[in-house]
């Protein structure tokens, strides 16, 4: 699993307890507020083209696929 691979994952996980449980969460006397979802969906996209690229690259599909032909 690649970096990126890895903090997406992380990414969705606190998306999920955003959305499971509030943006903040209260103990006793204590609050505690969580990342922004905004923030976090931000994130998602940043890391699933990271993902796709790095995918790209292994099967040697880099970003650049000009090619030339001959007149």
């Amino acid at each position: 699993m690649t970096e990126a691979q890895q903090r997406l994952d992380e990414v969705r996980a606190a998306i999920s307890r955003v959305l499971k449980n509030g943006q903040s969460l209260r103990r006793q006397d204590r609050e505690v507020r969580l990342a922004e979802l905004n923030s976090l969906r931000l994130l998602e996209k940043q890391y699933v083209e990271q993902v796709a690229q790095e995918r790209a690259a292994q099967q040697g599909r880099g970003r650049s696929r000009i090619s030339y032909v001959g007149l």
